[in-house]
């Protein structure tokens, strides 16, 4: 490994075992790797130990074993792994998974906490009443608008499909059971019989550790978070009182595990005020919990997530503090860590003793060789864009990630790669991601690619990142794919209309056409009045009305609307679903993008038909039926967007070998254009 990652990348000994880096993966498996097999299959397992072959040294994979969650109606639970670790046919895959992971030098762990979900316990009587919680915007809150605004947030969580709106899904499969078994002392000890019991099996197939979650809706989180708890017996009231169930439970899995397992904790929130469970724990409280439970267990992971409040710290300065006052046991901090520098300093200042980066390598399918060759500028950033997390709003059922091609499809793609027989030059016409992506991975093969690019700049659509506030993580993606072009000594030649007669010309012996798509109008009447689209606003901003009437309201056209209303315009957005944002992942994506919109003061109104425009007015009918008329300076309708495959297919016979990807060839995203520059790339 390099001397500049050497922190990152060396040894660390835990309850007996040598874990070969400080990288600890954790629960972060996408969903939809496989399809009904009740135990881990091929595309699992080869997700997981891609990663351990990257350097992930301890991996936490999900506890999914209740196949009856996929009858539930109406929720993703239907496409995720759901397995029977009962079943004597399915546990020597298991046992397998384990080998696997451990043939890579790395440990295998499994997250226990959503079994919690599936149980029926209850932190409180279910039988008392439960007092209302007297919230800005919630129940009992009394503030129309800020109930008014938490009733679009929910609705922007909720997703069309073919059985009805349905909720997305977080991190554990289905719904929970109602939770109708009050945690009495007896009620205590066989819940924890259960989790030993299953976690048992779990080891006797060769796992190594366990994950207990200590946050949000997970029992061990409502005994210790003020506003969850409502208990009256000796599990409430002071902080004391309230850690004791967890201290008892990690009591309970060490005695029924032995010394020889290890047991992580997801941490509650510390520091920073509070989040939607209540206020945070003190560090002064965290450093004590830590240390009652480092008897037993070994890992106390913080997380971001786990830290909400504008005053929360970075994970990484919380942990420092914690160990600064006096907390024994190994802590791991976990975020969006997309600076290998940064991230080695974390260990190397002895700030915490493990890092969960879990983006770092579902974005970046050849880390191992970025952390061993010490090129951390090669490392593709992540765009946040969540579509790794959850269902995919279009019903495509497949695992994806926007900026790494090969994720969800490790599994098959040694197959799917051909041998390089003979070195080429490659013409590339379009320099939006697809096409600096495609000549990224023909120049890691060995070819020579030429991009080249009608306008000034490349990015191609996404260029439009670089006018909103809120889209400085795509900015920054952009600015990574400029800088590899330099880095990986790409021509590229700006300001440049390529033509047939010229690639011909040139000897190239492939063309790949990337030459995007274009703004289409709506079909609606009137809709040629309309001068704006969903690219054409950026950077012309102040040529555009005050009153602004947005209409559509998939991604493109809500951003848009943010963006208008953050530069001073009054926007109103039309939207014919219940929703905006629909066409984003529905666990985090499009929450924020109602956010954004929300607090930008745009007018959102959903379920709505727009029938007609006119010269300063948009006409639509609501979902009772009745007419209504927005009056506005200027409107901006967006009606998708047009292939250009005329221009695409133009390229036809300039070269021996001619292929199309991205936009040109079926509209699409970013993602899809990626995939195809990987798929095309790879054949060649």
């Amino acid at each position: 490994m390099s001397e500049r990652y050497s922190a990152l990348t060396s040894p660390i000994v835990i309850r007996g075992r040598t874990f070969k880096s400080r990288f600890y993966y954790p629960t972060a498996q996408v969903h939809f790797l496989q399809g009904p097999e009740n135990y881990p299959g091929d595309p699992v397992v080869t997700y997981y130990e891609r990663y351990a072959q990257n350097g992930a040294a301890f991996i936490i994979a999900q506890e999914l074993s209740s196949p009856t969650q996929r009858t539930q109606k109406g929720h993703d639970s239907k496409h995720f792994c759901q397995y029977d670790i009962y079943d004597k046919g399915a546990q020597n895959y298991f046992t397998q998974f384990a080998h696997f992971i451990h043939c890579q030098g790395s440990f295998l762990g499994v997250e226990m906490s959503n079994l919690e979900l599936r149980l029926n316990y209850s932190v409180n009587d279910p039988n008392a009443p439960a007092p209302k919680m007297a919230m800005p915007g919630g129940p009992g809150g009394g503030d129309p608008a800020a109930e008014e605004k938490q009733r679009k947030m929910r609705e922007s969580m909720m997703r069309d499909g073919p059985e009805g709106p349905s909720p997305g899904t977080g991190g554990f499969p289905g719904t929970p059971n109602p939770r109708t078994i009050y945690l009495t002392e007896e009620k205590m000890e066989e819940f924890f019989d259960i989790v030993v019991e299953r976690t048992k099996l779990y080891k006797s197939f060769g796992y190594d550790g366990v994950l207990i979650d200590m946050g949000g809706d997970f029992l061990c989180g409502e005994f210790l978070s003020e506003m969850k708890n409502r208990r009256t017996d000796e599990y409430n009231g002071s902080f004391e009182n309230r850690i004791k169930f967890p201290i008892k439970y990690i009591k309970a899995l060490r005695k029924g595990l032995g010394e020889d397992f290890i047991i992580a904790i997801n941490a509650p929130g510390i520091g920073g005020g509070g989040g939607p469970f209540g206020k945070n724990m003190s560090v002064e409280e965290g450093v004590q919990l830590i240390n009652e439970l480092a008897p037993y267990a070994d890992i106390f992971r913080l997380s971001g997530m786990m830290m909400p409040g504008a005053n929360a710290a970075a994970p990484e300065d919380l942990a420092a503090e914690l160990k600064a006052k006096g907390a024994k046991m190994k802590i791991c901090v976990n975020n969006t860590y997309m600076d290998l520098d940064k991230t080695n300093d974390i260990i190397a200042s002895g700030k915490a003793d493990l890092v969960a980066a879990a983006r770092l390598f579902i974005c970046n399918e050849n880390l191992g060789e970025i952390l061993a060759n010490g090129n951390g500028e090669d490392m593709n950033p992540c765009i946040e864009c969540g579509i790794c997390r959850g269902s995919s709003p279009m019903g495509d059922w497949m695992s994806h990630c926007t900026i790494n091609p090969r994720m969800g499809m490790d599994h098959r793609v040694q197959r799917m790669i051909k041998p390089v027989e003979k070195l080429k030059k490659v013409a590339i016409i379009g320099g939006g991601p697809g096409g600096m992506k495609c000549a990224m991975f023909l120049k890691e093969r060995g070819h020579t690619p030429v991009i080249f690019e009608a306008s000034d700049a490349l990015g191609g659509q996404i260029k439009t990142a670089r006018y909103p506030s809120f889209k400085y993580k795509l900015e920054r993606y952009l600015d990574f794919l400029i800088g590899q072009m330099d880095r990986k000594g790409i021509e590229v030649r700006l300001n440049t209309r390529a033509t047939p007669e010229m690639i011909k010309a040139e000897g190239f012996d492939v063309v790949i056409a990337a030459t995007g798509a274009t703004p289409v109008k709506p079909a609606i009447p009137g809709a040629e009045i309309a001068k704006w689209d969903t690219i054409n606003i950026y950077g012309r901003e102040d040529e555009i009305g005050k009153k602004v009437c947005v209409i559509g309201g998939s991604s493109a056209p809500s951003e848009a609307a943010t963006h208008l209303a953050l530069k001073g315009h009054d926007v109103t957005l039309l939207c014919r679903k219940n929703m905006i944002g629909y066409d984003l992942n529905p666990i985090n994506a499009r929450g924020q993008c109602n956010r954004e919109a929300i607090g930008a003061g745009v007018d959102i109104i959903t379920s709505v038909v727009t029938t007609k425009i006119e010269e300063g007015k948009v006409y639509y009918t609501d979902a009772e039926g009745i007419e209504h008329i927005v009056e506005c300076d200027d409107i901006l309708a967006a009606g998708g967007m047009c292939p250009n495959s005329e221009a695409a297919v133009s390229f036809y016979g300039s070269a021996p070998e001619f292929y199309t990807i991205g936009d040109c060839r079926k509209a699409g995203s970013m993602r899809t254009a990626i995939r195809d520059a990987y798929t095309t790339a790879i054949r060649i």
